[in-house]
């Protein structure tokens, strides 16, 4: 396309009308996503030590298929809806800004290098995404919810020994499938 910018193998902007109302649009599934799979997770034991397994399994898939779908500024607009619709029910929305951007930007630059064709693709693109993004999190668990460093630590690497794995198998599945059928170019 002529309003793309190509970076490394692949562009990482995608500006056409189509990809940034399906990106805005798209945001809000991601809310609605979020928004379930974060009061199961508050019903079940994890939930009630503040981790967010299955939340964050679905947050990290959004942010990584969503940025591999819709590109930049896309992946941002998807993620930064979700992150600041955040605002009404948690105090740790301020870690949601930076750590949804930072991994859509990161999906981003791993998708311009790599083809997202193997596992190892994705492994890479979701690694940055739930590691990155827990981290930030984390950091929001210490100085926002007080909470001790350890506890904090452990909590985001319990969330990551999770969520990465899960998230990943998602992503390509769900990739492959779009590929197939044509929405990914």
């Amino acid at each position: 396309m002529q309003n793309e910018q190509a970076i490394g193998k692949k562009s990482i902007f995608k500006t056409d009308t189509k990809s940034l109302i399906g990106a805005v649009v798209m945001g809000i599934v991601f809310v609605i996503s979020c928004q379930i799979t974060g009061q199961i997770d508050n019903m079940l034991p994890w939930g009630k030590m503040g981790m967010l397994l299955i939340n964050g399994t679905v947050w990290a898939f959004f942010t990584g298929i969503l940025t591999l779908l819709y590109r930049q500024p896309g992946g941002l607009i998807a993620a930064e809806v979700e992150a600041l619709i955040s605002i009404m029910y948690t105090p740790l929305w301020p870690t949601f800004i930076f750590a949804n951007g930072i991994a859509s930007i990161w999906v981003s630059f791993v998708a311009a290098k790599c083809d997202m064709t193997k596992w190892s693709h994705h492994v890479l693109a979701q690694g940055g995404v739930c590691v990155l993004g827990n981290i930030i999190v984390g950091v929001g668990l210490v100085f926002i919810l007080g909470l001790p460093l350890s506890v904090a630590a452990v909590s985001s690497l319990i969330t990551i020994a999770v969520t990465w794995p899960l998230a990943t198998l998602a992503e390509k599945k769900v990739y492959d499938a779009l590929m197939k059928s044509g929405m990914i170019k």
